[in-house]
């Protein structure tokens, strides 16, 4: 995928958060956030980034879990950030804090406030809406450089296709003015209908191309499955050194 498709993917996600921020942050509450499928490698006093937090529902959640660890959620959308912020204000047991940070620029870990490097990264929902496979491998190697070595790497994503209501918010691309020759395979533009009517870029990721990113960057697949119906491909990573 060439550049200039690249930035306008890129803009066209980030003015979609930024237009419907608040409408898409109410259709993602923390109580029907389910962690079960990955909680296994979880655990008290661990350091742990939440890579494209969004309004924060997993620190929510693993608050009223009763666990006790340090939280890092970045997130490129400073609208769901403010939302982060204000829905963790008073969490006591997962001291969390929040920043803005854009996992599409090539070395966005440099953005961290702190260095120190984290047991646990996940990345729940993120990876299908960053364009071009290149891209998508700098996130995985970007979070393999915060990682300590043998950290686990846990990423979900959505597995639009295997549902017929999600199958028709595909529309093509002409909407916004693209040529599907540009996309890349499995790549989909979906239309959002509440509080007004907008699109996203979103990729079809498959256990096949979890393998592909994960050869690409260093980390080792641990185990793949899928969980909440079938909607979401779980994937759990371990860096290799």
């Amino acid at each position: 995928m060439d550049a200039e498709t690249v930035n306008q993917l890129v803009a066209l996600n980030r003015k979609f958060y930024s237009q419907f921020g608040a409408d898409f942050s109410n259709s993602r509450s923390s109580e029907r956030f389910n962690i079960e499928p990955f909680q296994k490698y979880l655990a008290n006093d661990i350091r742990l980034l939440d890579a494209g937090c969004g309004n924060g529902r997993l620190a929510g959640t693993l608050e009223r879990a009763g666990f006790s660890l340090d939280y890092v959620g970045v997130d490129g959308s400073e609208e769901l950030v403010a939302f982060a912020q204000k829905n963790n204000a008073a969490s006591e047991n997962v001291r969390a804090q929040f920043h803005i940070v854009d996992l599409t620029t090539r070395d966005w870990r440099t953005e961290l406030r702190d260095a120190s490097p984290f047991d646990v990264v996940v990345a729940l929902a993120v990876l299908h809406h960053i364009p071009s496979f290149a891209l998508r491998a700098n996130v995985l190697k970007e979070i393999r450089a915060v990682l300590k070595p043998r950290g686990m790497f846990i990423m979900s994503n959505w597995q639009f296709l295997n549902n017929e209501r999600l199958r028709k918010k595909i529309v093509a691309w002409d909407k916004i003015g693209l040529s599907d020759s540009r996309l890349e395979t499995n790549d989909y533009l979906l239309d959002w209908k509440r509080g007004g009517v907008g699109f996203r870029y979103v990729h079809f990721v498959d256990e096949k191309e979890v393998e592909r990113l994960a050869d690409a960057s260093g980390f080792q697949v641990i185990e793949q499955f899928y969980a909440d119906n079938d909607l979401n491909l779980y994937s759990i990573l371990q860096s290799d050194e």
